[in-house]
């Protein structure tokens, strides 16, 4: 639960496992089919002698090390740094607090009001667990764009009402923002799947 684009990280994903699974395939043949294990020792003889060939080409004077070699850290840097500075742009993962504010003194200073995750969490969880329509609920804070955002999950149990359910979950977080002071930023997440249909009552007929 953060900012992060999820299609372009499917996409990376998958380009990385294709080229993965390309070169996993390509080394499983490599003892079972003579041809392509030929071409694979060519290929790779002349790799090493071109590689060979340019790195001594392009020595730095007065030392073993090549201009390509210098080039290749140097992109390697600049990968990690521009890495560094997408993570730092997108949500920084949990938090563990949803609500701080300064408040002003009297004699002209401030301090910070904080309410820690798992106040929220603990608050919560106790409301929603004694819920008869629900299976489970579980309650967390992630940072997007360098805010805490409560993340609220719930699971009805089949045949729940979803709006209902999401009508008095909004009643316990406007009592939870009368109690802190103000409403932090809030996801409501209503889960179904195998365990919604599982956790309904069983009687006997």
């Amino acid at each position: 639960m953060n900012d992060t684009n999820r299609a372009l990280n499917r996409v990376f994903i998958f380009v990385v496992g294709l080229i993965l699974l390309g070169a996993g395939a390509a080394a499983a043949a490599l003892p079972f089919w003579d041809w392509w294990a030929t071409r694979w020792n060519e290929f790779g003889r002349s790799a090493n002698a071109t590689l060979t060939d340019t790195f001594a080409a392009s020595t730095v004077p007065g030392t073993d090390f090549s201009w390509w070699l210098v080039a290749a850290i140097a992109v390697l840097l600049l990968v990690v740094i521009v890495m560094i500075m997408i993570i730092a742009s997108v949500g920084g993962g949990g938090s563990r607090e949803i609500y701080r504010r300064p408040i002003s003194k009297q004699d002209g200073s401030s301090d910070n009001v904080l309410v820690d995750t798992s106040f929220a969490a603990e608050a919560l969880t106790h409301s929603l667990d004694k819920r008869p329509d629900l299976v489970g609920s579980t309650v967390g804070a992630f940072t997007v764009k360098r805010q805490p955002v409560l993340h609220v999950g719930v699971t009805p149990r089949q045949g729940a009402s979803p709006r209902l359910i999401a009508e008095q979950t909004g009643i316990l977080l406007d009592n939870l923002a009368q109690v802190v002071g103000d409403a932090p930023a809030t996801c409501l997440t209503i889960h179904s799947g195998l365990r919604a249909k599982l956790g309904h009552d069983q009687r006997v007929r």
